[in-house]
């Protein structure tokens, strides 16, 4: 889909460096920072619970690993241009 909007002109010279640094599209970094807002994330879909008869091992004395520590994860590899 295609948008047109109005962008202050500070913040859209903000955005090209950004897209310049990452040797990439202004395109690419408004569709990333808007992918970031939480209100605009997609739901999150309930746990895949395991068939009878299957065991799940889990780590005694970690934190269980959520959404928050992927986006994290994602966004660093953004930003290290790795991803």
């Amino acid at each position: 889909m295609q948008l047109t909007i109005d962008i202050d002109d500070e913040l859209y010279a903000g955005i090209e460096a950004v897209a310049k640094q990452e040797h990439s599209s202004v395109n690419s970094v408004v569709k990333h920072a808007l992918s970031r807002l939480p209100t605009l994330r997609k739901p999150v879909e309930p746990p895949v619970k395991a068939p009878h008869g299957y065991k799940l091992a889990a780590s005694e004395g970690r934190h269980p690993f959520t959404t928050e520590d992927v986006l994290r994860i994602e966004e660093e590899l953004y930003l290290n241009g790795k991803a």
